[in-house]
């Protein structure tokens, strides 16, 4: 199989699904953190801890060009069931992490802005004596 990154480290917009399909199946169920960072508005943390579900790529359609970010619980009567569009997506960068698993990603659409999905590391409670 082809490299599905650049060598900057960004995903090739033909592998976005590929790449998302598998990054949310390595991923899923983790706590993450999301936010929108916006040239014009500054930082804005959307939501901590709420486990990942699933990120897919609309390439078609009236959503085409959006990635869409599915997070808390599985179905949208779950009050912690949150979903996030970035319209006109135009890159897509993991973020590094140890181990060789994701510490999250980055996507960049056509206006500046950035939407940062960053994994947690939840602490363990002592163990009780």
């Amino acid at each position: 199989m082809q490299s599905a990154s650049t060598s900057s480290g960004e995903v090739e917009r033909g592998n976005w699904n590929e790449y998302l399909d598998d990054f949310s199946s390595r991923n899923e169920g983790r706590p993450t953190r999301l936010e929108l960072i916006d040239p014009e508005l500054g930082s804005q943390e959307l939501e901590i801890h709420f486990p990942l579900v699933g990120i897919s790529f609309e390439p078609e359609g009236s959503e085409a060009g959006s990635v869409e970010i599915i997070l808390g619980g599985g179905s949208a009567d779950d009050p912690r069931h949150m979903e996030h569009i970035v319209e006109d997506a135009k890159r897509f960068v993991p973020i590094p992490g140890t181990h060789g698993v994701e510490a999250g990603i980055a996507v960049e659409s056509g206006d500046g802005s950035r939407t940062l999905l960053t994994f947690e590391d939840l602490p363990e409670l002592p163990p009780s004596e």
